[in-house]
């Protein structure tokens, strides 16, 4: 999926020698069901991907990032569709876990279907390595939930703009959290994600240390990194390269829904023992 491209700006993008699903969302439950948990652990790139993962579960492109049963009228209508990734005000109501939707959603006049309910997820912002204590904590917490399971839990990863894409910040995060996990005896698969194309309206100040060529060959390096590590690696870069973005760094709602899909892609091929 990491292959492929765009046959013009803001082309529909098409994966190169990689059969490609858009999966309804019985089948995405279906699919999140042979997990225990499903994680994500990143900087900011992969929260907008966790915030369309949830549109996706919910059904709602409109509020489905966001804790609708907190927000006002007024703030509900500002932050529809793409505003939910875009706008701060927003994005201070997004949802970084399941079990506050489970809690919450169903009973507020302002919610949305919670589909695939029986596996937890979450988002766990990291910004650096080593990440704070208590963030190991959640992590380990989440791992150790179920001590008898033998269903796998699923972790996606990824670090870059952040870190101002410094190669040793990766690789310590790789083995920073390889060896939580390793340590909870548990069955966890990684999926390292690369960072996003630089757009047109990236600052000139950050061209040269956050431009397309620091972010390809960051993108290959630590893929080989992550592929030594024995973990998957998945692109954003090609996916990136030819769509819009509001301020060089970031990309809207068509772009993050394909990016969650192709992440529910990479969960469909895992296997569930």
């Amino acid at each position: 999926m990491s292959g492929g491209g765009r046959h013009g700006f803001d082309a529909p993008y098409f994966p190169m020698g990689c059969h490609f699903r858009w999966y309804s969302t019985p089948e995405i439950c279906m699919i999140l069901d042979r997990f225990d948990s499903v994680v994500f652990l990143g900087d900011g790139t992969l929260r907008h991907i966790y915030s369309a993962f949830n549109m996706l579960i919910r059904e709602n492109i409109a509020l489905g990032a966001l804790k609708q049963w907190e927000m006002k009228e007024s703030e509900r209508e500002t932050c529809r569709c793409a505003n939910q990734l875009i706008r701060p005000e927003c994005l201070a109501y997004s949802v970084m876990d399941s079990q506050a939707m489970r809690m919450n959603d169903a009973g507020s006049g302002h919610s949305s279907p919670y589909y695939c309910d029986r596996t937890p997820h979450a988002f766990i912002p990291i910004d650096r390595s080593p990440a704070a204590e208590n963030l190991h904590t959640a992590f380990s917490s989440i791992l150790n939930r179920e001590l008898d399971s033998y269903k796998p839990i699923p972790v996606i990863h990824s670090l870059s703009l952040a870190t101002s894409l410094s190669w040793t910040t990766a690789t310590s995060s790789m083995d920073e959290w390889v060896t939580l996990a390793d340590i909870s005896q548990k069955n966890v698969p990684f999926l390292w994600v690369g960072p996003n194309a630089a757009g047109h309206l990236k600052p000139p100040s950050q061209i040269l240390s956050q431009g397309n060529n620091a972010l390809w060959h960051y993108t290959i390096e630590m893929a080989k990194e992550a592929d030594s590590r024995a973990l998957d690696a998945l692109g954003m870069y090609n996916l990136t390269l030819q769509a819009g973005s509001w301020d060089g760094s970031f990309y809207g709602q068509n772009v993050v829904l394909v990016q969650a899909m192709m992440i529910i892609n990479w969960l469909s091929r895992l296997e569930s023992t």
